[in-house]
């Protein structure tokens, strides 16, 4: 099942560790949508305030998970990892 993930970064070298870490380990369907809060704050300031976004990286995957900071997982596209997610990482 494909799955919407949002990347909030802030132009640092962890934040670029972190998309290619999720690049790598998406699956061909689902989408990854990145915010730079550094350079379109404007834009995604209220998508920010909605998630509670309090520090970069966030990871929000169909608005029901929230991984903060580095992860401490490979990122790997499949219903048992999202699970996973969803039970330890739940919104």
């Amino acid at each position: 099942m494909p799955h919407h993930i949002e990347l909030f970064v802030g132009g640092c070298p962890l934040c670029e560790r972190v998309k290619n870490m999720i690049e790598l380990g998406k699956c061909a369907g689902c989408v990854l949508e990145v915010h730079d809060l550094s350079r379109d704050y404007e834009r995604v300031r209220e998508k920010a305030r909605e998630y509670r976004i309090r520090c970069v990286p966030t990871i929000v995957i169909d608005g029901r998970i929230k991984v903060e900071g580095l992860p401490e997982f490979s990122f790997i596209c499949s219903d048992e990892f999202y699970r996973w997610l969803e039970s330890e990482y739940k919104m």
